[in-house]
């Protein structure tokens, strides 16, 4: 049953967001394509957490909302305006890194995710100290590190996450889950500590 929820919610999340039809709409791509990488992998390494594999799958495909929230905020604006809203190439990645979590975790709230999920959605870069620990965000944390890392075709380096992350997680239950996934003939890059 959740497996069929998160198919619907990939589905609900894709058909009702991000219709900006302007030059951001390669950048919505990408964000999109990245969103349903980072969910399998977090499938995958669920069980390293003690995470329940269809939920971290679900988590990962929202981490970055936030994202699409804001790309669809352009792309009223752009059918308002009847013109394209441009932002300076410098403006539109700083606007992301700094809103998505929060405007993420806003919309998770009111689609009525629980209080959970908008805490994963919210804080998945995992910036600030945590105020309690949460191992589902540690896993779509760690997920979303190994996309990045395997479309840039750069080594894995869980210990880095692990400190940069301040990740609670057992460094050696998840190691093995995540040198399976980043291994080469699964797609990945290779794996180091």
């Amino acid at each position: 049953m959740q497996g069929l929820r998160s198919v619907i919610l990939s589905s609900m999340v894709e058909a009702t967001l991000c219709r900006t039809g302007s030059a951001y709409d390669q950048m919505v791509r990408s964000v999109w394509e990245h969103m349903i990488r980072t969910a399998p992998i977090a499938k995958a390494i669920a069980p390293a957490f003690g995470v329940v594999p269809d939920e971290a799958f679900t988590l990962a495909l929202l981490h970055d909302v936030g994202k699409l929230v804001i790309f669809d905020r352009l792309g009223s604006l752009r059918a308002e305006l009847r013109r394209d809203v441009r932002m300076t190439p410098a403006v539109m990645p700083r606007v992301l890194k700094e809103l998505h979590e929060v405007l993420g975790g806003a919309a998770a709230l009111r689609w009525g995710l629980g209080k959970g999920a908008v805490a994963v959605v919210a804080t998945h870069h995992r910036r600030a100290n945590p105020l309690e620990p949460s191992l589902p965000a540690e896993c779509v944390y760690v997920a979303e590190r190994l996309d990045l890392a395997m479309q840039k075709g750069e080594q894995v380096n869980l210990v880095r996450w692990f400190d940069e992350g301040r990740l609670q997680a057992s460094f050696e239950a998840v190691a093995p889950f995540v040198e399976r996934v980043s291994a080469p003939e699964s797609g990945g890059t290779g794996f180091s500590l």
